[in-house]
């Protein structure tokens, strides 16, 4: 089954994927007004006003689900929504909280978005045993040691995206930010083959008999 494209809220788009209920939907845009408070409101008490507001606040409606969305400018106020999957949890701390604060800040600045992504890559270098100080030579090491062609593809398309991000380049994320929901899964996809995958084979290991572990060792040292 073909994935389907996945289109991130964008102000004055007429259809996208609605943070809401998830699904790419017709859109429907107005400019808000304040008006008089609610009976019952719990601020019904306190001296209210009605004018409306300036242009840079709009709101956009789903046809879906009938939700809406408030924006200031060109960002989405409510709902705040992460829309990536959760960091791997082999991650370091500090990695993961990246990978959030990289998931917060999405639809609010994809291009921030994407260099805390780069970020990010830079300490799960160092987490691999590099020195997590330039990148691109971390990545040439692990080639060196053995690293998996599309583990190597995976790092140098986190590497080259999140550079764009930080020195633009060929690559405009603004206009493309579908581009940085790859890298969120990039990163996970590099921490289940590189840490989380030999975790496993490590414990599945440990859990053989002390005599078969023993005789394997006995054989790679003859």
């Amino acid at each position: 089954m073909t994935k389907e494209k996945y289109f991130p809220s964008m102000h004055g788009k007429g259809q996208f994927h609605c943070p809401h209920c998830d699904v790419y939907a017709k859109q429907c845009w107005a400019h808000i007004k304040a008006g008089l408070i609610w009976g019952g409101s719990s601020i019904a008490h306190i001296t209210n006003f009605s004018e409306n507001l300036g242009k840079e606040w709009t709101i956009s409606m789903c046809e879906h689900c009938g939700e809406k969305i408030i924006w200031l400018d060109e960002n989405i106020i409510y709902p705040k929504k992460i829309i990536v999957s959760l960091p791997n949890e082999d991650l370091n701390q500090e990695i993961q909280d990246d990978y959030l604060e990289a998931a917060n800040i999405f639809s609010d600045s994809p291009r921030a978005s994407a260099a805390l992504l780069r970020l990010a890559l830079q300490k799960l270098c160092k987490q691999l045993g590099e020195e997590g100080e330039n990148i691109n030579k971390d990545i040439k090491n692990l080639v060196e040691k053995g690293l998996n062609p599309q583990i190597q593809k995976s790092l140098d398309i986190l590497r080259i995206t999140g550079n764009n991000a930080v020195h633009p380049g060929e690559i405009n994320i603004e206009e493309d930010p579908e581009k940085v929901l790859k890298l969120f899964e990039l990163l996970n996809f590099i921490a289940e083959k590189m840490i989380t995958e030999l975790k496993e084979i490590d414990s599945f290991y440990d859990d053989l008999p002390d005599n078969s572990k023993e005789a394997v060792k006995k054989r790679d040292q003859e």
